[in-house]
């Protein structure tokens, strides 16, 4: 009996309590269930693309020349025709096939990969997130109207936004999707001093795309909206570093523990 009581007076009050441990999503897949619930209830589809997309589907029935420089210097080409998927945009052409000629609305998450080397803002491997929209009598106010579900969705309802004419080969008209900057009044690091910071894009799809695609242009319309899942929790909880979120650290998960991501 001494000896453990002994014993148990040796136990290391550092050690984690005994039992399992009692896990959480980790913040990037708990943001993206956030904005895909906010879009499933209209009609939406989700789809988790794969790693590897064909040059096709990735640059040309997007619009990208062969010159561009995501083609060329930052993109890896695994084996001839085929890339590891740069972009959630690179989705839409197959979506729209295997929808068309009929409506077709769908979310599509990736794992997007950059020939870039590791920085506090950007890095090799992100998450986007990029809805499509195809069917007969779309128009702008639509778009405006699944841009305003996005910024209700992750940032409240309380939030304005703004819009930015901005040139995309995929879509015209174009335009970026701005916010106040959630941590300043007038500037800081996490806006680089502009006050504001760009949280989404969209537009019409491009004539090229619908009839690359199986859709008939003038019958119908295809409106495109995307966003990166990190650059968001950079501007929601104020990340100095978003390599931290690949690091594989529980630590990094605590500090987001009821934060509501």
């Amino acid at each position: 009996m001494r000896g453990a009581a002994a014993a148990a007076d040796l136990s290391d009050p550092g050690l984690p309590p005994a039992g399992p441990r009692i896990g959480r999503p980790h913040p990037v897949a708990a943001l993206v269930e956030r904005i895909t619930a906010c879009f499933v209830p209209l009609g939406f589809d989700v789809t988790n693309l794969p790693l590897l997309a064909t040059e096709d589907d990735n640059f040309d029935l997007l619009g990208y020349p062969p010159g561009h420089p995501t083609r060329t210097r930052l993109t890896f080409h695994p084996a001839p025709g085929v890339v590891l998927r740069t972009q959630a945009s690179s989705g839409i052409a197959e979506v729209l096939r295997q929808a068309g000629p009929g409506p077709a609305r769908a979310l599509l998450v990736a794992t997007c990969f950059r020939n870039e080397p590791p920085a506090p803002h950007s890095g090799p491997q992100f998450t986007q997130i990029d809805g499509v929209v195809a069917q007969p009598g779309l128009a702008l106010p639509d778009l405006m109207g699944l841009f305003d579900v996005f910024v209700r969705g992750v940032f409240g309802a309380g939030c304005a936004w703004q819009l930015t004419r901005c040139d995309y080969p995929f879509v015209d008209p174009g335009f970026a999707l701005s916010i106040a900057c959630p941590h300043c009044g007038s500037g800081c690091a996490t806006c680089w001093d502009r006050g504001r910071v760009e949280v989404c894009t969209g537009g019409v799809l491009r004539d090229e795309v619908l009839t690359a695609s199986g859709y008939a242009p003038g019958r119908t319309t295809g409106l495109s909206f995307g966003c990166s899942v990190e650059r968001l929790l950079r501007y929601l909880h104020g990340l100095h570093d978003m390599r931290e979120l690949l690091a594989n650290d529980p630590r990094v998960l605590e500090q987001f523990e009821g934060q509501g991501h």
